[in-house]
């Protein structure tokens, strides 16, 4: 059944090389290039069903998120390790003095060995007392084992997780330097429910059993988290967070007598996936407003409470790596059904490719870059090589859409953009099909490292 409505489609010409919507792209003499390297000469001489990824993009990226923030006395932003996970991504924004943001063992292993000159380390996540062998530490006595040799925090999850560390501290005579992590999601206005983020963090109505288990403790809390989700196209929703975090850490200071140095604000910065201005489903916010509006909020806060400002932490991934990559694909054949759009069929792969757009119908945006300067004149629903039904990129059947295109034709060369956060790691090799090789636009390849991380 076709869901999709009809919406006016902006022209490649008019988001090609802005700022929030295709930075790294250019239009040229009916050309696209990617960091100044034509699109055509990247297929002829790389092939399609590639990725190609930007490491200035990323340190534009970079820089751009910590001048939003320079006007605030404490800023730490940290880059959420689950977003992208290469080697290359992770250590250009280490070398840019972000911290990095760990959710399991794994995570961290791969942080301590893979990455040099981390500057501090941020763990949350939950079931963080497992271990997957007897003999290993889990993330909790990994980082107690660590604490007086690198800068790392640990942020509960639940009250377990405090009980354990607490008994685990007593044990071993080892005082600690941890952080609480709320759940703040059903006190956002207007927040989506049900949310799967209701799991993480301690509800603010458990504060009291927590105060009462960290009194007279070997842990001392000196940070304060809360990540409300991924994708936030509020301001409001991350303008709020900030508030009530800003005062619960006001309340748990004068309850446990001890400081909360740091708020760490987490992530969810959102990303202009819909390349038309003033999309409803885009963020209603720049970066620079982001940071304005929190930081108003909580040095608001804290003057009220007379206290000493608290050092900002952002924990983003997302809008630091999505549009730093591109997929190029070909469309292969044209297949005209009775009664639908148009369907391309392509050498790539929704499923293996970009996982995301089957998983939850996340929009991406495609270009034809064989004819990038033709008006587009016809939908069409856009899917991979797989045998699998729901295989496709761009479907009318769902929040994906089809999308408007010159007329298309088999050897045409398509875009895939903001391809860089989460869709390497949801990889696989569904058909048997090889994943997808990364390259620079230089046409450098970029090697995985072994992900069997076992030790360290």
């Amino acid at each position: 059944m076709e869901r999709f409505t009809q919406m006016s489609t902006p022209h490649p010409k008019d988001y090609i090389g802005k700022k929030d919507f295709a930075e790294p792209l250019k239009l040229t003499d009916n050309q696209i290039f990617f960091e100044g390297v034509s699109i055509q000469n990247l297929a002829e001489t790389l092939g399609t069903r590639i990725y190609v990824l930007s490491l200035d993009q990323l340190k534009r990226n970079a820089q751009r998120l910590q001048e939003a923030f320079k006007n605030y006395p404490s800023f730490k932003p940290c880059y959420a390790l689950a977003a992208n996970h290469l080697p290359q991504v992770a250590q250009t924004l280490v070398d840019q003095k972000f911290g990095i943001e760990v959710v399991n063992i794994y995570e961290l292993r791969y942080t301590l060995t893979q990455l040099k000159n981390v500057p501090y380390i941020i763990c949350n996540g939950a079931s963080k007392s497992w271990s997957s062998k007897r003999q290993d530490k889990n993330l909790i006595q990994t980082v107690i084992s660590l604490q007086k040799e690198r800068n790392i925090t640990l942020n509960f999850n639940s009250i377990e997780e405090i009980k354990y560390t607490k008994n685990l501290c007593q044990k071993q005579n080892t005082e600690l330097e941890a952080g609480i992590s709320l759940n703040l999601t059903h006190h956002i206005q207007n927040y989506e429910k049900p949310s799967g983020a209701a799991r993480f963090g301690i509800p603010p109505e458990q504060l009291p059993q927590v105060i009462k288990l960290l009194k007279n403790s070997k842990i001392k809390i000196t940070t304060l988290q809360s990540h409300i989700g991924t994708q936030i196209t509020q301001l409001q929703k991350l303008v709020q967070n900030a508030q009530l975090l800003s005062q619960y850490a006001t309340q748990i200071t004068k309850e446990l007598g001890t400081a909360i140095e740091n708020l760490n604000l987490g992530g969810g910065i959102a990303v202009n996936y819909y390349k038309a201005e003033n999309h409803p489903l885009n963020p209603n916010y720049t970066i620079e407003e982001y940071a304005q509006k929190t930081t108003q909020q909580i040095i608001k806060i804290h003057q009220e409470s007379n206290a000493n400002p608290f050092t900002i932490i952002i924990e983003t991934g997302r809008w630091l790596t999505a549009n730093t990559m591109i997929l190029l694909i070909k469309a292969t054949e044209i297949s005209q059904p009775p009664q639908q759009y148009p369907w391309i069929v392509t050498d790539g792969s929704a499923l293996t490719d970009t996982n995301d757009a089957v998983w939850i119908a996340q929009h991406f945006e495609i270009i034809n870059a064989t004819k990038p300067t033709q008006k587009p004149t016809q939908y069409y629903n856009i899917a991979g090589i797989t045998c699998d039904t729901n295989d496709t990129f761009a479907w009318s059947k769902n929040n994906t859409g089809p999308r408007k295109l010159p007329k298309t034709q088999p050897g045409d060369i398509l875009i895939v953009l903001d391809v860089g956060a989460y869709q390497l790691a949801l990889r696989n090799n569904f058909n048997l099909l090889p994943k997808a090789p990364i390259y620079t636009p230089e046409g450098k390849p970029i090697n995985e490292p072994n992900m069997e991380i076992s030790s360290f």
